[in-house]
């Protein structure tokens, strides 16, 4: 995520981003000093200028012609947290939300999606986690395994190369194409970066964990010849 694309998920337009980079760039601006240094027509930089006013991002500077100055990165931040929280606050105490029951097959795609899932999962993880992937996966999950493993659940581990990370037990196996990852035997995610099936449905969950039993049991035969 570049710099504008994370100024819009805290509420900013792309013009409104651009301006505001270019304020704190420059300094103190007037409109036509901002639209000509960001690159942006007068007519839309005067209405990102007026909106970022309105939304405390940036102050006016009373003089003999108007001039804009960007509020600080630290209070940018400040005020973006506490509008977060806040929302959160809402979401959390007003939200009514219908646990479903039939535990259906649900496909989730993108690679943020399937990662944020993963990593929700592994944090609501109360006993024990099964992760076959190879390394290039695991260690995208290695602060949340290491999490988990440090609040003694346990931790088992299918890959081509021992994890970086603390684990209880690990089984050398071979390159995967997909990665499965079991939680407490009651929910499961199977799949790739970018496209993954997610279910709580016993069944599928029963089949998953059995195939990486037979892989473990195939693993210890061959360890041991």
């Amino acid at each position: 995520m570049n710099l504008i694309n994370a100024l819009k998920s805290i509420g900013f337009t792309q013009q409104e981003s651009i301006i505001y980079i270019t304020l704190c760039k420059h300094g103190e601006l007037s409109g036509y000093e901002a639209a000509k240094l960001s690159g942006i027509s007068r007519s839309n930089a005067y209405a990102a200028l007026s909106s970022l006013v309105d939304k405390g991002n940036a102050h006016i500077i009373e003089g003999t012609s108007a001039k804009y100055i960007a509020i600080s990165k630290k209070e940018l931040i400040m005020n973006a947290s506490r509008d977060f929280n806040q929302n959160i606050k809402i979401i959390k105490d007003e939200l009514e939300f219908n646990q479903v029951t039939n535990n259906p097959y649900i496909t989730i795609v993108d690679s943020k999606n399937i990662i944020n899932k993963i990593k929700n999962m592994i944090l609501q993880c109360e006993f024990r986690l099964y992760f076959c992937a190879d390394k290039k996966i695991l260690d995208l999950f290695a602060n949340e395994i290491e999490d988990a493993y440090n609040k003694n659940k346990k931790i088992v581990i299918l890959s081509p190369e021992v994890p970086t990370f603390n684990h209880n037990k690990y089984y050398k196996s071979f390159n995967y194409e997909s990665f499965k990852l079991i939680i407490d035997t009651e929910e499961v995610i199977t799949g790739t970066l970018s496209q993954a099936l997610y279910s709580r449905n016993r069944t599928l969950v029963r089949l998953i964990r059995e195939a990486i039993m037979n892989e473990i049991k195939l693993i210890d035969i061959n360890n041991e010849k």
